[in-house]
């Protein structure tokens, strides 16, 4: 009885039988669940919310929950993920030039990563990082990385000035990330009197643009 019983587990837990859950999931339901970990997550912190908590906050039993979620860094991730700024890159305009949609695109990840919510994200991480180091990584494997990749597909369409010749577009897809938000993304973190300036922001991006894309390209 005790062996039909662990086999029961192992079927509940099976990764395949979770993604069927997931999927059939209602989108509306699942953002509802994801905003809802990441308020908690960021109010209370990674190692102090428990997913009796998050289950709560989202209008849902443990049990609902546990279906969707095997593990909180589970639902962690999957809330990385929500934030990912793919979704956000499908809004940016796909019209015009090569360098207007890099514009666009840059655009529209400053949203992503500049915005109050982002920012305390990833205040909790920074926060975290000595009790879990697990969530620095998985940041930076979910949101830098992927967001640069987005970044160089598009730069491999750009003709660059001719002194990047050689140089990894990766490398480049990060200086033209460090340019545009270096500046503004450390303030934000540390200081909660300031104000992002969204003129000066525009101005910058147009600036990294130009030191990289050779002109009426």
């Amino acid at each position: 009885m005790a062996k039909t019983s662990e086999n029961r587990r192992r079927v509940d837990r099976n990764p395949t039988a979770e993604r069927s859950v997931d999927r059939a999931a209602p989108d509306a339901r699942m953002m509802q669940l994801l905003t809802a970990a990441k308020d908690t997550f960021t109010s209370k912190g990674f190692a102090a919310t428990t997913m009796d908590d998050i289950a709560g906050a989202a209008g849902m039993s443990k049990k609902t929950l546990y279906k969707l979620f095997e593990s909180k860094t589970e639902l962690f991730r999957a809330m990385l993920l929500r934030s990912l700024p793919e979704a956000d890159y499908a809004d940016a305009p796909s019209e015009g030039s090569p360098v207007t949609r890099l514009r666009n695109m840059l655009r529209e990840a400053a949203d992503v990563a500049l915005s109050p919510g982002e920012i305390a994200l990833q205040r909790l991480i920074i926060g975290e990082r000595q009790a879990s180091p697990e969530l620095g990584r998985m940041f930076a494997e979910v949101i830098m990385e992927s967001g640069t990749e987005h970044i160089v597909d598009l730069l491999r369409t750009i003709r660059l000035e001719p002194r990047f010749d050689g140089v990894p577009l990766h490398l480049i897809a990060e200086m033209l990330f460090g340019m545009v938000f270096g500046h503004d993304h450390f303030k934000l973190l540390t200081d909660t009197g300031f104000k992002l300036n969204r003129r000066v922001l525009d101005r910058r991006i147009d600036l990294a643009i130009a030191t990289f894309c050779a002109p009426g390209d």
